[in-house]
């Protein structure tokens, strides 16, 4: 390996510790109480370390949650070709729940944390990667609606889309906040998620058949290590509820 090879290495390895510290104080004290001195202490480094790699804290903020939206996406597009439309709604589900499962503080940061209010721009913004998997739902609702999967009365299919990822939404939220709490024995995600989307789809469809077998591959719930804010939990402000249009 080159001299300049491993210096780029260490280079986004550093930036990658930077980017976990700020997620980690972000979900557990909010982005306004939290300080780029602050981030940089959690992994022993200097403020000036931190400000190499991002202008300020909004710049932070901006990219880990553009990039945290990219993988989100990433994670979504495993089910992209999945024919017919019906099988494919089934598909993201699983998609979904398998990414917010996986990564518990990444989903945490892009759909149970208020947008900063200092914000310079909502990184949810059309033509990028999180506006993207919605419109992915949002395409395949339409696909199945062409193939008369809804019933003939449900012709919006932005609303069938948000309906579907509000109640896939509510899912992964109570396994990443309440999957450890003691004494309560939660069915597994893959099973929830079946008899969700099972039901759903049987109320929606113009034949009232639900959905093909659902694959069972979603992990076993792994709780962040910290729980954010009371705040943090209430996702009518969350980014899931400010990409619906």
């Amino acid at each position: 390996m080159s001299t300049a090879d491993r210096i780029e290495r260490e280079r986004q390895a550093k930036r990658a510790l930077i980017l976990e510290a700020a997620r980690e104080l972000f979900l557990e004290r909010g982005y306004e109480a939290v300080t780029l001195r602050e981030i940089a202490q959690r992994i022993e480094h200097s403020t000036t370390a931190v400000y190499v790699h991002f202008k300020d804290k909004r710049d932070l903020m901006e990219q880990m949650v553009a990039e945290d939206f990219a993988v989100f996406a990433a994670a979504l597009q495993t089910a992209a070709e999945v024919k017919p439309a019906r099988a494919r709604l089934g598909k993201l589900g699983v998609a979904y729940v398998e990414f917010a499962l996986r990564l518990p503080r990444h989903y945490q940061l892009l759909f149970l944390t208020p947008q900063p209010a200092d914000a310079r721009r909502n990184p949810v913004d059309r033509g990028t990667p999180g506006i993207d998997g919605f419109d992915l739902l949002v395409a395949t609702v339409e696909e199945a609606m062409a193939d008369g999967v809804f019933r003939p009365e449900l012709r919006d299919a932005r609303a069938i889309a948000q309906a579907i990822w509000a109640a896939v939404h509510g899912l992964v939220s109570l396994f990443i906040i309440l999957g450890d709490v003691p004494h309560f024995e939660w069915r597994s995600p893959e099973t929830l998620l079946e008899v969700l989307m099972g039901s759903l789809m049987r109320g929606l469809s113009a034949d009232g058949a639900g959905l093909p077998p659902l694959p069972r591959k979603a992990p076993a719930a792994s709780p962040p290590a910290a729980s954010p804010p009371k705040a943090n939990r209430q996702t009518s402000r969350g980014r899931g509820t400010r990409t619906a249009r």
